[in-house]
């Protein structure tokens, strides 16, 4: 277990209550991982996370010297690449898994509609207010009537998952747990977690599904250490960035190293980050930028579900 984090420690910025937060703290129990973890406020402000990224604020962000990488997907590309054993996508499935992601979010869709359907009226007003400017494609005013749509559609995400494992197998993709248990699991464990009686009644009749879950989560969060935010900060603000250039010359937006960007996720409001663009390729965009918190960093998105701008 580490003690003092270093510029090669792995530092979680999240808040366990987040179904996002929990595919990575479930990647870092596939990996047995040591890592620290930063508690990230579930609503603004947010400033220590906001210094590393420049303006996103959502969860999870991992954070390794003074590279941040946001976005579950792209996090579990980076474990990969730390730490290549056991890997989170198995060769035989390749992409497969990855493409999962589009599939989960509408998983998550339908599971927060249950919540806000069920739970909206006993929400304190700060926090509705909150999650309405995060989510502005989501009618709330409207939710209880869209409860049954929910809970239909959600059952019916359910539904494959136990098609899926009818064969027998553990996991979603054979023998052992991956990037497809990691896109699927937080959404049943946000609905029991939250409306255990909804969970009961939408997740019923389905066995094989029952038993994957006890399996997920008795994978774990890997080796934990709690860090307070400030030496976070500091990690960054002693670190340099390790990222070398790398822009695809093909790149369908002309991308060039050194253009000043702004990224925006596509579907939340969770922050723009402007920077200089250090890495662009079709599964990534990464940008230089400085705050006075943390030096220079380097702050990496997925390039699946984030719009990049010119500025």
């Amino acid at each position: 277990m580490e003690n003092a984090p270093t510029a090669t420690s792995l530092i979680l910025h999240q808040y366990d209550a987040s179904p996002f937060s929990q595919k990575a703290l479930m990647m870092l129990g596939i990996k047995d991982a040591a890592y620290h973890s930063v508690e990230m406020p579930m609503m603004p402000p947010k400033d220590a996370v906001m210094a590393l990224t420049g303006g996103y604020r959502g969860t999870p962000v991992l954070q390794v010297g003074s590279d941040v990488y946001v976005d579950s997907q792209l996090i579990a590309r980076e474990l990969d690449r730390l730490l290549p054993e056991p890997s989170l996508v198995p060769v035989v499935h390749g992409a497969m898994e990855r493409m999962m992601v589009r599939w989960a979010d509408a998983f998550f869709r339908n599971g927060l509609g249950v919540v806000l359907g069920v739970a909206l009226p006993f929400w304190p007003e700060e926090f509705r207010k909150d999650r309405e400017q995060l989510f502005p494609d989501i009618d709330f005013n409207a939710a209880a009537e869209n409860l049954a749509q929910a809970r239909t559609q959600y059952r019916a995400h359910a539904s494959l998952l136990e098609e899926q494992l009818q064969d027998g197998r553990p996991f979603l993709m054979g023998g052992r747990a991956g990037l497809a248990d990691v896109q699927a699991w937080p959404f049943t464990w946000m609905l029991r977690q939250n409306l255990p009686d909804q969970a009961a009644a939408l997740l019923a009749g389905f066995p094989a599904l029952h038993a994957w879950e006890a399996r997920c989560a008795a994978i774990g969060h890997g080796k934990r250490t709690e860090l307070p935010p400030a030496d976070a900060l500091a990690v960054a603000l002693a670190s340099a960035p390790l990222t070398a250039e790398q822009v695809d010359p093909a790149d369908v937006q002309g991308l060039q190293a050194g253009q000043t960007v702004a990224v925006t996720p596509d579907d939340t409001r969770r922050g723009e980050v402007v920077g200089q663009v250090v890495v662009a390729t079709p599964t990534r965009i990464a940008l230089r930028r400085e705050h006075p918190a943390v030096g220079e960093v380097v702050v990496h998105f997925p390039r699946l579900g984030y719009r990049i701008t010119t500025v």
